[in-house]
């Protein structure tokens, strides 16, 4: 399923990762030092997330119940594909080259 608004607050998730509430997938982590960003790169992008960024929310390929938000953002000529979720923490999901945009 699909929908075009946040399933989560995205100052929600500023907040956790501010606060260093956050959760990075293995395969986000390749992804994004594969295309040159750092952690700390990725934290920075991610606080400066705007709502115009959203893409879209979508549920889990394991799971309807679950909703992850997608974002798109440019950043250093490179548009990426950030997909976020929050369970008791942020959790970076996807980060990597938007190859279909």
């Amino acid at each position: 399923m699909e929908k075009r608004v946040a399933h989560y607050n995205l100052d929600s998730i500023k907040e956790l990762v501010k606060n260093n509430h956050y959760y990075i997938t293995g395969s986000a982590r390749t992804s994004y030092t594969n295309i040159g960003f750092t952690d700390d790169d990725v934290i920075e992008i991610i606080i400066g997330l705007s709502s115009s960024n959203l893409y879209k929310s979508m549920s889990s390929y394991h799971s309807n119940q679950i909703w992850q938000d997608v974002y798109h953002k440019t950043v250093k000529q490179i548009k990426l594909y950030i997909k976020l979720q929050i369970n008791e923490k942020a959790k970076i999901i996807s980060f990597k080259e938007n190859e279909n945009d």
